[in-house]
């Protein structure tokens, strides 16, 4: 019987070599790896710096804690309070107005969202600087969603999902990420005001 060659003495496959002499040289290394692998570990605890703050599709919210799919996220989406402030009406992306402008009227909340609910015959800047109780934070919060899906700021929300949002709780009183999860009031606020970290 002929002798074992040296390929065939080999365990494991050739990649698992190479991986473990690159964790040796790691290691090896000392403190000279640890401000880059202080960068690579921060950097999303830091919430995306300029690029925003990790953010969730309403589903993806829902299990967040227990898994991971696909590339992150990052949204960089305003507040109802940013919205609202008159030296930021210019950021409005088209075709929402928050006063008239060029013969042009303010956009009406009817306008965008169906079924209106409380909100019949209100510009989308007059629902951002509504201060009651529900539904106003979720009103307030919506429009701000829409100008920011619009702007192309929360990646996780389209115009047509934030409409879906609105449509579902002012019928139901709830809004289902996905079957059989209720999201009410407060969940809702605090779902949407994850995509505005800025």
């Amino acid at each position: 019987m002929s002798e074992p060659t040296q390929a065939s003495k080999q365990v494991g496959p050739p990649q698992a070599k190479s991986a473990d002499a690159g964790r040796r040289r790691l290691l090896q290394g000392g403190l000279s790896a640890a401000p880059l692998l202080m960068t690579v570990v921060s950097r999303p605890a830091l919430g995306g710096g300029s690029n925003g703050s990790r953010c969730y599709s309403p589903s993806g919210f829902v299990s967040m804690p227990t898994s991971e799919h696909g590339q992150p996220q990052f949204c960089t989406g305003r507040t109802p309070g940013f919205w609202k402030q008159s030296q930021k009406f210019n950021e409005w992306p088209y075709p929402y107005l928050p006063v008239a402008k060029n013969g042009k009227p303010a956009t009406k909340f009817s306008d965008v969202f169906t079924p209106v609910g409380p909100y019949a015959g209100k510009t989308l800047l007059e629902v951002l600087g509504l201060m009651g109780g529900p539904p106003d934070p979720v009103g307030r919060h919506i429009v701000a969603a829409l100008l920011n899906a619009a702007k192309g700021w929360t990646p996780v929300l389209t115009v047509l999902a934030v409409k879906a949002i609105w449509s579902q709780y002012i019928q139901f009183g709830y809004y289902e990420p996905t079957a059989g999860v209720k999201w009410y009031h407060d969940q809702i606020v605090d779902y949407l005001k994850s995509t505005m970290p800025l």
